[in-house]
């Protein structure tokens, strides 16, 4: 007999056998929030599954009622539900199904890229967020660009960050904004990945390294290019990420160039370096949806590394990196974070005619509201100054608390 492991009381993920009884809707709806709050708001339903972890499956019929009923709940709270996949057991079904809060703030997930220069890692992000192919010659890669000089060789040397987000749908919104923007992005998405662009060529491999410590990651995309495989400074970054124990996916670029012989190859060195003993991941090429939806569960684990094959210019296997960056959970507990005093790791500082200085970081615990005094340093003496939060903004929207 088929079985999941045992339900546990925390997490964001919880086993029904049925849900087809009408008068629980608002029971249903308590417990939902509760697994929302556990994943961060997303949460997983198993439907069809005994609280032991026994698939029993159900008939389509109870289904449709145990699902529009889960979808009452939902609406509640609120929150969007879509059913991912279904798992045939005899004559039965049972159903997984995806839960996402869609209202306050949107849930980000930090990525950093990492892997060597030239394996794709900028276009990859280009694609996923301006809705355009790579025309073989550097178009994707010039709209996250930061500097003239990366246009022109085609390499990054600083670091950027690019928003791709999602619709309660699951509906990349960048595609749907003719010009997306940052703060357009940010508002118009239910769940925003913020991808984190580092330098593959070893000259700038400190500056990689800050930015993979600095914005404390959720996962870490590892890109290899097919018709070189994991060459350079490849190694030197994923170790850094396995050391740091980030969770890793891994994304094989340009597999419109490898030839079948050169693509198993680079298939084969990456899932030796996963099975590494001081690695010790499970290499998963993902090929469908249930493929995708296993991976986006267990991700968290950071026993897992599922792997990708796309291609910037054609388009192939990018539907199923985004239906997976849908899906990823947050990893990093922010929740358990906002009561204590207000941190921030400050990675750029700026002075704006007619503003004046600017800091720009990561919020690591607490929050801050515009009027708060807070002290910044160390300064050059070691010592620590007392200023005033004139105002403040998340990803170019002004709010008045972060």
């Amino acid at each position: 007999m088929k079985r999941f492991g045992r339900e546990s009381e925390t997490g964001p993920v919880e086993y029904k056998l049925r849900v087809d009884d009408p008068h629980k809707i608002e029971k249903i709806a308590s417990q939902m929030k509760y697994r929302l709050n556990e994943g961060g708001g997303e949460a997983w339903y198993e439907l069809g599954v005994t609280d032991d972890g026994e698939l029993i499956g159900i008939p389509p019929e109870i289904a449709m009622k145990s699902i529009e009923n889960l979808r009452k709940a939902a609406s509640l709270i609120p929150a969007s539900l879509k059913v991912i996949r279904k798992i045939r057991v005899k004559d039965r079904f049972v159903y997984e199904i995806y839960i996402r809060r869609i209202a306050g703030d949107p849930p980000i997930i930090t990525i950093p890229t990492i892997g060597n220069v030239d394996s794709g890692k900028s276009t990859l992000i280009g694609v996923l967020a301006y809705n355009i192919l790579d025309d073989g010659r550097g178009s994707a890669m010039a709209l996250i660009a930061r500097h003239p000089h990366e246009i022109v060789s085609g390499r990054t040397s600083a670091i950027s960050t690019t928003l791709v987000g999602f619709d309660k749908d699951g509906k990349i919104v960048n595609k749907l904004i003719p010009t997306p923007s940052e703060d357009e992005v940010y508002i118009r998405s239910s769940k925003i990945v913020c991808f984190v662009d580092l330098a593959g060529h070893e000259k700038y491999f400190k500056t990689s390294l800050r930015g993979v410590c600095a914005y404390k990651p959720d996962y870490a995309m590892f890109v290899v290019a097919a018709n070189a495989g994991p060459i350079g400074m490849a190694k030197e970054q994923f170790g850094v990420a396995v050391s740091l124990r980030i969770p890793i996916f891994c994304v094989i670029t340009k597999i419109d160039l490898a030839s079948e012989p050169r693509l198993s190859r680079t298939l084969e060195e990456v899932s030796k370096i996963a099975k590494l003993p001081s690695v010790n991941k499970i290499p998963y090429l993902v090929k469908g949806m249930d493929d995708v939806a296993v991976s986006a569960k267990h991700m968290t684990s950071g026993r897992i590394m599922p792997i990708f094959l796309v291609s910037n210019k054609t388009g192939s296997g990018l539907d199923l990196l985004s239906s997976f960056l849908n899906l990823l959970p947050p990893r990093n507990e922010w929740a358990d974070k906002i009561d204590k005093p207000f941190k921030m790791y400050v990675e750029e500082k700026f002075n704006i005619t007619g503003i004046g200085p600017v800091v720009h970081g990561l919020i690591l615990q607490g929050s801050v509201k515009v009027g708060d005094d807070v002290y910044i340093g160390p300064l050059s003496d070691g010592s620590f100054e007392m200023v005033k939060v004139k105002s403040i903004e998340v990803h170019r929207v002004k709010v008045d608390r972060a």
